[in-house]
């Protein structure tokens, strides 16, 4: 799997949240990708997938289900 290098900024801003919010760094960049995700249009992101035959939507956040089941966990 892929792991993304950050610059010294961001891992300093995420340093930042993860005290202010009391989380450990990778819930705050999960909480911060599943915020995201919501404002993304996930039509030509699910057109990329079915062209490339990954027709497994399951576990998938841009699976409208996905991201309504997060929310109403993150909201109790």
């Amino acid at each position: 799997m892929y792991s993304p290098d950050l610059s010294e900024r961001m891992v300093k801003t995420l340093y930042r949240l993860k005290r202010a919010w009391n989380k450990p760094m990778t819930a705050v960049i999960e909480q911060l990708l599943i915020q995201s995700l919501a404002t993304v249009d996930k039509k030509p992101v699910c057109e990329i997938c079915r062209k490339e035959k990954n027709n497994s939507c399951e576990g998938c956040y841009f699976n409208g289900q996905q991201l309504s089941e997060r929310k109403n966990n993150e909201n109790g």
